[in-house]
């Protein structure tokens, strides 16, 4: 039987790379960050939109009811004059998606009770009794419109920033629609509670 014949490595002779070559290895990784760095911005802070500085505020609505509460001012109230209320919430439409997806709307559902649970919407969504709760509650229809008094063609997303879950309280001529058990709510502040 013949033995295969082993190759040994020479160890004294070391690979051959040009100047350019060594050069572009030691650069690449500084303009690779560069790059990035560049293309991200360099972690500078995303400048406000003109619809965030029209609607956002830093200053709390002390006077923010529940839509329950709000439900009870409106149906007191005369049905075709909108009322100026700030309501509290949370951006969630149970299984639906809460935005519109062609305008700068969103609907908000009660704040979940923290009494049963742990007041999140986890729980909300695993609770049958909160969850049958959430569903049949009355909704509010945040809308943002400008100064035309048309709806912003963007969503509330990309204006403001926000997402299914956030918590918020919103300030606005607001009508409820006994029929849909819906308040609109045509939004002049809004305060994200973080």
């Amino acid at each position: 039987m013949k033995s295969i014949p082993r190759v040994q490595p020479n160890l004294s002779s070391k690979p051959k790379h040009s100047t350019a070559a060594q050069w572009i290895w030691r650069v690449a990784p500084a303009i690779t960050l560069t790059v990035c760095l560049v293309l991200t911005g360099c972690n500078d802070p995303p400048t406000p939109t003109a619809v965030q500085s029209d609607f956002l505020t830093d200053n709390a609505l002390t006077d923010a009811m529940s839509i329950e509460e709000a439900v009870e001012k409106l149906q007191d109230a005369d049905a075709t004059a909108p009322l100026s209320l700030a309501i509290e919430g949370i951006i969630y439409a149970g299984d639906h998606d809460p935005f519109q997806s062609d305008s700068a709307a969103f609907l908000i559902s009660e704040l979940p009770d923290p009494s049963h649970g742990d007041g999140s919407l986890e729980h909300v969504d695993n609770c049958p009794f909160c969850k049958r709760r959430a569903e049949s509650a009355t909704k509010a229809l945040v809308e943002l419109r400008g100064d035309d008094g048309e709806l912003i063609a963007h969503t509330a997303q990309k204006e403001l920033g926000v997402s299914k879950g956030d918590r918020l309280s919103v300030e606005g001529e607001c009508t409820f629609n006994p029929e849909m058990n819906l308040i609109t709510i045509a939004a002049k502040r809004i305060h994200l509670d973080h």
